[in-house]
């Protein structure tokens, strides 16, 4: 890359960062110039890097969705306990969940385009405990559920929980605070 292309790949880096926090805090309704101000950049140069708002918010979820799939692929694929994807997945959650909260509250909302990139990051996630749940049915560690249904309980908890953090933890995290809570209750009802 020559130093024009790094810089506008910096730039759009920086787009991308000031609206996943703008996002967080304000919903995915926000206006790009409330983005360019927490970028501090001139509001046209959002459209320079992102012809569209919907266009930002694909990149941005693309974004979130490949930190998940990173996270998450290596316990997978290496064979580890289903302790340790939950707690993964939880934890990168974490990382994001106001990001996270209001992309769950708010996904009837959002752009049809930018439903698939969410529909695709929730596809990813079941894939890779998908292939930790069935070498845990074959070896009889847990019941032989249909993995969707183990997949959609495991989601609807987190969401469950997020949802309603006010009452779970006003304080903080919700998921922080009941991680090993969710994980151990979870696999004791598969079990």
């Amino acid at each position: 890359m020559n130093k024009r292309q790094m810089q506008k790949e910096a730039t759009r880096k920086i787009i991308i960062q000031a609206a996943y926090r703008v996002y967080s805090k304000e919903g995915f309704s926000a206006s790009t110039s409330i983005i360019a101000k927490e970028a501090q950049i001139a509001h046209g140069s959002i459209f320079v890097h992102f012809p569209t708002v919907d266009d930002l918010k694909v990149s941005l979820l693309e974004q979130f969705g490949r930190d998940i799939n990173t996270r998450l692929h290596d316990l997978a694929a290496d064979g580890s306990r289903l302790e340790e994807i939950l707690n993964a997945h939880i934890n990168v959650l974490s990382e994001h969940e106001e990001f996270y909260k209001r992309l769950i509250t708010e996904s009837s909302q959002l752009p049809e385009q930018v439903k698939y990139v969410y529909v695709s990051i929730q596809s990813t996630v079941s894939f890779h405990l998908t292939q930790v749940i069935e070498k845990y049915q074959t070896d009889g560690k847990i019941k032989k559920l249909p993995i969707y249904f183990i997949f959609n309980s495991w989601i609807s908890l987190l969401h469950y929980y997020l949802s309603n953090q006010d009452l779970f933890a006003p304080e903080g995290s919700v998921l922080i605070r009941y991680k090993d809570e969710l994980i151990h209750n979870f696999i004791k009802m598969l079990e």
